[in-house]
């Protein structure tokens, strides 16, 4: 070989050794890689062996098969006892798929909640929203619509009335009253009588119920429908005259204070029968409405425990004089002065039995509509004043004010439990507030919030309130192994770790055969590089010579 083609050929040899040098580095790299590879694996591998799931298990049978779910906590059924189960943040309010706050925003509901609960018409417009969302039937939302709005519903309150109501203005009702046959009977005998010249009457616009008693006289009574005295079909007023110049003695004012208490219980059992929907609510504004009406009508002496009877001097009670033409314009009793054809003879015991009854129903409204709502101008919407009916607002002048009352058609346990069910997800959304995140129906999105803390359950208690907490604390919602997702990570760990094993494998093959190589490049670098060096040593030696 000569020198020049030795210097080439190794040249060439240090080219293509530096090159398998090279590319036995680059592969060596590859194989760290895979390394870490195998290590990231390996602790995905592990760590999925902790992986959990929450699944629901209703009846403590040990099934793993429900997974936990929206439609599960938010739906009535069996498996939620027909009660909601709340997912709260950690402000309490509630967490709305799109559907329900679809029926929230419908109903008026503020997102930061009312604080209070709300009205009827708010609860139909609620229950109008849930049908609109399809989350409800038509026919459910007429059964919901119909039965009596459970205010306490959630708020330690139980299950719904299984009555059915009806609602309407007061024509409606009093066309209700007439359908029952609500008829209140008023008797007066001259037992009631007490002095000479003294009679009591009922003065009434169908003079032939009219009723005049006096000390002599038997006993007369007349009926009288409770809704002609309601909407003022009918008036009809008490009168008691007595010799002018004397007062009412003590027994024929206690004789009247007692038939106006015999009327109003007669009034309240009807009330009763139609306005008390089982609901605690309602029964708390009939009694309240009748405490006031008491205080207002037949005030009792806290003295002596007996009726108020001082009708002359007293003005707390009772009102002054009012002249004879405006007596039936006034709440309370009123004095008037009458005169007859033999003298005169002062009435200082003069009531409108309408107008009693009247304000009896405004108190009853008033503690239902919320005795603290005022109208456009901060006024008491509602309200009961002694004396000029001008000073007061009474609800039966309100044409537009709607009544709810029971109808006595019972609904099936089912259709019940489920107006329960909305009853009690609407008190909370006024009482507390909402939020909407549609994403909450996805189970993975609704486990990872729960388990990360960043939504709650809420959920009602022995007492009837709810109360909130972690998920950990529901008796209904397990936390299990996820045997699935382990399966499945195992089979990935185990495909790739394959994978992983054949790719170096591989890169060992290639770089044993890169080391054969560079070391047979380097014997031969060494050949022909010593080839080279004697070359040069016999041209020296020669020309040297």
């Amino acid at each position: 070989m000569g020198l020049s083609a030795g210097q080439a050929r190794l040249l060439s040899i240090t080219s293509r050794k530096s090159d398998c040098e090279f590319q036995s580095m680059r592969l060596s790299h590859q194989k760290i890689a895979l390394s870490r590879e195998l290590a990231d694996l390996s602790n995905e591998y592990q760590n999925s062996l902790d992986q959990t799931k929450l699944i629901y298990d209703y009846y403590g049978t040990g099934d793993t098969s429900t997974p936990l779910s929206y439609s599960i906590l938010m739906s009535p059924s069996t498996l939620n006892d027909y009660m909601p189960t709340l997912l709260t943040d950690s402000m309490g309010r509630v967490t709305l798929n799109s559907k329900y706050a679809a029926a929230a925003r419908f109903a008026g509901i503020p997102q930061e909640g009312l604080g209070t609960l709300p009205s009827e018409a708010m609860r139909r417009a609620f229950v109008e929203g849930l049908y609109n969302s399809g989350i409800i039937s038509s026919t459910m939302k007429d059964t919901i619509k119909g039965l009596p709005y459970n205010q306490a519903a959630g708020f330690g309150g139980d299950t719904t009335v299984a009555v059915q109501t009806d609602s309407g203005n007061l024509d409606d009702l009093c066309n209700f009253l007439d359908d029952i046959g609500a008829n209140i009977e008023i008797t007066i005998d001259g037992s009631m009588v007490h002095g000479t010249n003294a009679n009591m009457q009922l003065i009434c616009s169908d003079e032939s119920k009219h009723i005049k008693a006096t000390a002599s006289s038997g006993t007369e009574t007349k009926q009288f429908n409770l809704s002609d005295l309601l909407n003022g079909t009918e008036t009809v007023e008490l009168y008691m005259y007595n010799k002018k110049g004397s007062n009412p003695n003590n027994e024929m004012a206690n004789a009247a204070q007692a038939l106006l208490e015999d009327i109003l219980n007669q009034t309240g059992e009807y009330l009763s029968q139609v306005f008390d929907l089982g609901d605690g609510y309602s029964a708390s504004a009939l009694d309240y409405a009748m405490n006031e009406i008491k205080k207002l009508y037949i005030p009792v002496d806290d003295s002596t425990g007996e009726y108020y009877n001082d009708f002359y001097s007293d003005t707390t009670h009772f009102n002054g004089e009012v002249g004879e033409e405006n007596a039936s314009k006034y709440i309370g009793w009123a004095n008037t002065e009458y005169q007859c054809g033999w003298g005169y003879h002062r009435s200082k015991n003069r009531v409108s039995i309408g107008n009693m009854l009247q304000a009896y129903l405004t108190y009853f409204a008033d503690f239902i509509n919320g005795v603290s709502t005022t109208d456009i101008n901060g006024i008491d919407k509602y309200y009961v004043e002694k004396g000029n009916l001008a000073n007061s607002s009474l609800v039966t002048d309100d044409s537009s004010y709607i009544y709810t009352w029971l109808t006595g058609t019972t609904v099936s346990s089912d259709d019940l439990a489920q107006a329960t069910f909305y009853d009690a997800l609407f008190n909370q959304l006024c009482a507390n507030g909402w939020t909407e995140n549609d994403e909450v129906t996805d189970s993975s999105y609704l486990q990872e919030m729960l388990q990360s803390g960043m939504l709650y359950i809420s959920k009602v208690k022995d007492d009837g309130y709810y109360y909130q907490g972690n998920y950990a604390t529901d008796p209904y919602i397990k936390e299990i192994s996820d045997e699935t997702l382990i399966a499945q990570v195992e089979a990935k760990y185990t495909t790739e770790k394959a994978k992983l094993n054949t790719k170096e494998e591989t890169l060992d093959m290639k770089m044993k055969n890169l080391d054969t190589e560079i070391s047979s490049l380097t014997t031969e670098y060494d050949t022909v590089k010593n080839t080279i060096s004697k070359n040069i040593e016999k041209s020296f030696k020669r020309y040297n010579a």
